[in-house]
């Protein structure tokens, strides 16, 4: 009997499933594949651990709360002129004493990221 191509990514071998959680960067965080990766890694924190997000710039406050919520290390913007709007966002997100996301800029940031 021939087996679907997706049945390996179905079925996870015993040994893997006991692995560490994997770090994962979520490019686009706040489209509509974006949030939905979110979502996934929200069921699912024993397997992923976003340590990074990607966006345009445009949904600053979208952004930071994903930041927030999923307490990432960094972000980062394609449109430098967004930075400000963004540290802003973080800023109203994050209490006092809690550590801010490094923020990236400009149209490479994502590959840095």
């Amino acid at each position: 009997m021939t087996e679907s191509l997706a049945d390996p990514h179905l079925r996870v071998p015993a040994a893997t499933a006991a692995a560490s959680v994997r770090d994962i960067v979520i490019l686009g965080s706040t489209g509509s594949i974006g949030t939905q990766a979110i979502d996934v890694v929200l069921r699912n924190p024993d397997r992923f651990r976003v340590t990074g997000l990607s966006a345009a710039g445009s949904r600053a406050g979208l952004l930071a709360e994903q930041a927030h919520r999923l307490r990432v290390d960094r972000v980062a913007v394609a449109r430098p002129e967004a930075v400000a709007e963004v540290r802003e966002a973080l800023g109203a997100r994050y209490g006092a004493g809690e550590p801010l996301p490094e923020i990236l800029a400009g149209p490479d940031a994502a590959t840095e990221l």
